[in-house]
């Protein structure tokens, strides 16, 4: 649920480790690679769209569900609360996103010392807190400053700023710029807890999209963080197939536990990135065949690519706008498709947010996005439906 992004540069480690600009190497390369996807949706949009030949047609059998999906009001998800307009995570971000009604607001989750659910996007405290200047010390042999070393009443001391590259300069220029308003770490259940409560006093009905982070690593620190996260879930009414809710998580192998082993009914949705992005030990490649659509199936219900995955390079250089082969397998297995992640500061060169969302909704036919801005997103959808 995280690098530029179509181009889409692969700041986006996602939804993942640093998302879109948190990338602490260049991956010039991978963006090389994506640069003609730029020019030839350009041209796609100018009207010079190539006849169906004989391998769009394979595409016949998934155009029931396509139709049915056109008639579905398109999801929209507050990445990690309204971030484009105050730090990520923090409670007034999550206050600010539910006033403008998206249809998901995002926590993404960790474990404390303590074996608190806490929302931070990251395992890692350093990129987004002042860590490093009230607990100096605190780091491991990496260098890092990881959550689960500090006990919530610790991180009740720092504060929470907007996301810093390995430099300590903000990653989004344009965003927030204050440095006195002091935003703090909140804990799953202050989010849930915030976000149940306005929904009933405004009567609204704005669900939530946790993601499990590195369950792996909280493993082998001894906590089954997905187990935490689902109480959590269950506690605030937000669980269970009756829950107005979806579940995420980058690793396969954890996905098919939270169906198998903990017996979660809720919707479940598998992220997918890249293998270099480290975000487990799922191979992501594999996962993005027909082969690994049908096995996410049997245990998701939909899933969370990155917007770079979805488009057809090959044919869009020869001025065809077709989405990628492997998303009509994700179709046919009836996936529901939640892409990450729409930025507004980060658009491709020579493109506009409209030309990049009708390209999700009418070539990719994504169900939703993923977004830190939620106003342009919301404002084309209520214009386009």
């Amino acid at each position: 649920m995280q690098r530029h992004c179509l181009i889409f540069s692969q700041n986006e480690q996602s939804k993942s480790t640093g998302d879109i600009a948190c990338s602490q190497k260049p991956r010039i390369k991978q963006e090389a690679q994506l640069m003609p996807i730029l020019l030839a949706l350009l041209v796609a949009l100018s009207g010079v769209i190539f006849p169906a030949t004989a391998s769009n047609r394979e595409a016949a059998a998934t155009s029931d569900i396509l139709n049915a999906n056109d008639n579905m009001q398109f999801t929209v998800i507050a990445h990690r609360g309204a971030s484009g307009y105050l730090p990520e995570h923090t409670l007034e971000a999550a206050t600010l996103a539910f006033s403008l009604r998206p249809d998901f607001i995002e926590q993404d989750v960790v474990i404390t010392k303590d074996d608190i659910p806490v929302v931070l996007h990251d395992i890692h405290l350093e990129t987004v807190t002042n860590v490093e200047d009230v607990f100096p010390t605190r780091h491991r042999n990496d260098g890092r400053f990881y959550a689960r070393d500090f006990t919530l009443e610790e991180l009740h001391k720092l504060q929470v700023h907007e996301r810093a590259d390995s430099d300590g300069n903000q990653v989004f220029k344009n965003r927030y710029r204050g440095k006195n308003a002091n935003f703090k770490v909140a804990t799953l259940a202050e989010h849930f807890e915030l976000i149940s409560e306005l929904n009933r006093q405004f009567g609204a009905s704005v669900g939530v999209y946790p993601e499990v982070k590195s369950p792996a690593f909280h493993i082998k620190e001894g906590i089954d963080s997905s187990k935490i996260v689902i109480d959590t879930m269950n506690t605030y009414g937000f669980g269970g197939e009756r829950g107005n809710s979806y579940l995420q998580c980058f690793d396969f192998n954890e996905v098919k536990r939270i169906r198998e082993i903990l017996g979660y009914k809720g919707k479940v949705v598998m992220l997918i990135g890249e293998n270099d992005w480290g975000e487990s030990d799922t191979d992501y490649n594999w996962l993005r065949t027909q082969e690994g659509m049908e096995q996410v199936a049997l245990y998701a219900d939909g899933i969370g690519p990155w917007l770079g995955h979805l488009f057809d390079v090959v044919a869009m250089t020869k001025g065809e706008t077709k989405a990628a082969k492997w998303v009509q397998y994700a179709h046919q297995n009836k996936l529901t498709i939640h892409p990450y992640t729409y930025r507004e500061d980060a658009l491709p060169s020579g493109m506009t947010g409209e030309q990049v969302l009708e390209l999700l909704e009418n070539v990719v036919h994504a169900d939703g996005v993923f977004t830190d801005h939620l106003v342009p997103v919301l404002t084309w959808r209520d214009n386009q439906h």
